[in-house]
Formats: structure tokens, sequence, C-alpha cells
């Protein structure tokens, strides 16, 4: 109890001295994403300093309590760097699609080969048992994690949407038992970042979102494959909301004869946003991707599931039609 009391004044002072040094950082950092007036909506630069706060205070954490790091968080740490520093030159550079997707699939295939333990051996499904060897292990899990650091990443696309989904995710991994402390630190810094994404001072970013949605996927993995504290029906419902309107945009885009990794404004927040206001909007998206989770406190996952996938189509649907006639 002591060092967790150690780490949060630590992490929370921290935190607060960036806040006090944000302007003078973000100018040394030097990277901000600009309004084009068609996919970016708002009026001026902002500061794309979402990864550099959760480095900064990983740093801070590793540098100060390392002697309480295992050998699989460190492997860990490792591979979501690697992530980051993906985000960092996509966010520079606005690098290609393809070439993002080769460096993560490599990192993840490596990561996993030299992690045995957290290979994705069995899955279990409502009783259905999906046995793998280890090659087919190592894909799938790489799958796993590619799709949801993609969903993760394609989720954020207005202030406090992905910031508070990624919150939530991390509360309720801390109460599943594994890597507390570090997932402690990453919630401390998601508040100073959902505080300046709130002020509009702040974006994520691809580095924010490539890390979080590895550290977070892995974690998860961690829970599944080691620790036995989450089911598989259980991570379907913490992730069902990205998780579908990814699905939806690459079959659109496909069909569309369209790059599904390219962005466009057919996300569900951007069709909310046609008929309700910001905030509004971001109420109603949070309640979206909690409500599965709470209900499955009352409600099995069976009933859940297909229920909440027909409730999604039925109102991207609707929400369509309404943009449509007002056009």
């Amino acid at each position: 109890m002591e060092s967790y009391i150690k780490i949060i004044f630590t992490i929370s002072t921290f935190n607060i001295l960036l806040l006090f040094f944000f302007d003078f950082l973000k100018k040394k950092i030097n990277i901000f994403d600009f309004p084009d007036n068609e996919k970016k909506t708002h009026t001026e630069p902002i500061s794309l300093m979402g990864g550099w706060i959760l480095l900064l205070n990983l740093v801070i954490y590793i540098f100060l309590f390392s002697k309480h790091l295992s050998i699989l968080e460190i492997k860990i740490l490792l591979c979501t760097l690697s992530f980051l520093i993906v985000g960092i030159f996509d966010d520079k550079f606005n690098l290609s699609p393809n070439v993002k997707f080769l460096i993560l699939t490599v990192t993840l295939i490596s990561f996993f080969y030299f992690t045995p333990s957290m290979v994705l051996n069995s899955l279990n499904f409502y009783g259905i048992i999906l046995n793998f060897n280890d090659i087919l292990g190592i894909f799938i899990s790489t799958l796993c994690v590619l799709l949801f650091v993609n969903a993760f990443n394609l989720f954020d696309g207005i202030n406090l949407q992905s910031s508070i989904y990624a919150l939530f995710l991390l509360l309720i991994l801390f109460f599943k038992g594994m890597f507390t402390q570090i997932t402690i630190v990453l919630i401390l810094a998601l508040f100073l970042i959902i505080y300046l994404n709130f002020k509009n001072k702040i974006f994520l970013g691809d580095s924010g979102s490539l890390l979080l949605g590895s550290i977070i996927s892995l974690f998860v993995i961690a829970n599944y494959n080691i620790s036995k504290s989450i089911r598989v029906d259980e991570i379907f419902l913490l992730m069902m909301l990205p998780g579908l309107d990814m699905l939806r945009l690459f079959i659109e885009r496909i069909y569309n004869s369209k790059n599904p990794f390219l962005g466009d404004r057919e996300h569900l927040h951007h069709y909310l946003l046609s008929v309700y206001r910001y905030k509004l909007t971001i109420i109603f998206t949070v309640l979206l991707f909690i409500m599965p989770t709470i209900l499955n406190i009352y409600l099995s996952s069976k009933i859940i599931i297909p229920v909440f996938v027909l409730i999604y189509l039925c109102l991207i649907y609707y929400l369509k039609k309404i943009r449509i006639s007002t056009i």
C-alpha cells in the first residue's frame, strides 16, 4: 500500500509540473495537428503531445520505481515503446499505412516469439475451445492486438472520446489485478490529457493512441492468458463499440473501392455530430461503450452481444438517413 501512495503522489506531482510547463514543452516538441477544413474541423494547430505525456509519466515511474517491474512488464513496455515511436514519426511525417502496418506487425511477432507465456494458444468462447499450435497462436495474438490498436486509433476522432474510453478500460484492468502500478501511472497521465483535451490544447495523436491501444491490448491478453481474470466474452463487450465501427467502416470503404486505412467522416461520432451537439455526442458515446459491461452484471453476454449489434446497426441507419435528409 505504501508503494502505491508513493507512486500516486510522485506521478500526480509530476503531472502538475507538466501542466505548468505545458506551453514550453509543446513548443520544444513542435508536433501539431493542422486544420484542413475537410476531415479536421478545428480552427488552429493543436499539439499532438498525448503520447509524449504518457511516455514522460512512464519514464519517471521506471526511473524511480523500476525495482517493482517484472520481466514481463519490461517486455511489454519495450514492445509498446515501438508503437509509440511509430506514432511519433507518423504524427510528424505522416507515414504510409503500409509502412506502419509492417513495422508494428514485425514488432508484435518478435514480442510474442520471445514471450511464449503471452501467446494465445487457446480461446474459450462459451465453452467452445479453440486450440492453436505455436505458429498459429503467434498469428492470432498479433492479429488481436493489431485489430484493437487500429479500432482504438479510428475511435480517436473527437475530443475526450478515446481518452475517456481508455480510462474506462484501464480502470477495468486495474480491478482485474495485473500490472496495477503501471495502470495507475497511465490513469493519472490520462487525467492530465483529458483536462488538456477538454481545453482543446492537446490531441492524443497517433503516438498516444498507438501506445494506449498496444499496452491495453497486451494487458488484456495477459489477464486472459496468465491470470485467467477475464473471459473472451468480457473482452468482446469491452471492445465491441470501436470494433463494430471499424468493421463497418472497412466493409463500406472496400465496397466503395476506397483504401480501408484512409480516414473519412463516416465514423459513428461524425453521424452523431451531424444530428446532436458535441456534449450530447460524447455522453451518448460514453454510454454506448460502458453499457455492455454494466449490463453484463445482470444479463448474459449471449443476450447483450446480438442486441447491441442490432442497436448499433439500427442507430447507424437512422443517423445516416437523418444526415442525408439534411444535405
